[in-house]
């Protein structure tokens, strides 16, 4: 099942320490930054997705229902980080540091969710982006030769 993760989900990813931070900030700000944290958190994932994944994605802004924990992970630590990152715990960057270990898996190929209920609207699988290649560029640095430059 995949769907889209509440400010819900992102309560439940919060540490205990670090809820009082939140408060703080939604009420200081006079809104509640937690949605640009968790699209930004999403986009990451379905990135991931999109690199490695060959199935059928989701309709914009879900997530297969299992990632979704993950994705808070990171968005609260996007949150923390944006608020100066004096709040970020040992513990935080733990749960951070494993979500983007889960998305390199994903981006591998490595794996693999279930079709979504609703699809995109191409109903067609996700075509894997082009992973970038590095090669080395020869460079000739002398005197009278000066290629690669």
């Amino acid at each position: 099942m995949w769907r889209t993760p509440t400010t819900d989900d992102f309560r439940d990813a919060i540490l205990e320490d670090e809820l009082q931070a939140w408060q703080e900030a939604s009420i200081a700000d006079g809104k509640d930054p937690t949605a640009k944290a968790i699209e930004n958190a999403v986009g990451f994932f379905r990135t991931a997705l999109r690199s490695g994944y060959t199935g059928i994605m989701g309709v914009a802004s879900t997530l297969p229902h299992d990632l979704i924990p993950e994705a808070m992970h990171i968005a609260v630590y996007y949150f923390l980080a944006g608020r100066g990152g004096s709040n970020v715990s040992d513990g935080r960057k733990t749960l951070y540091s494993d979500a983007r270990k889960t998305a390199e898996r994903i981006s591998d190929g490595r794996l693999q969710y279930s079709d979504p209920d609703d699809h995109e609207d191409t109903q067609a699988p996700s075509p894997s982006y082009p992973k970038p290649s590095f090669r080395k560029k020869p460079r000739r640095l002398t005197r009278a030769d000066q290629a690669g430059i």
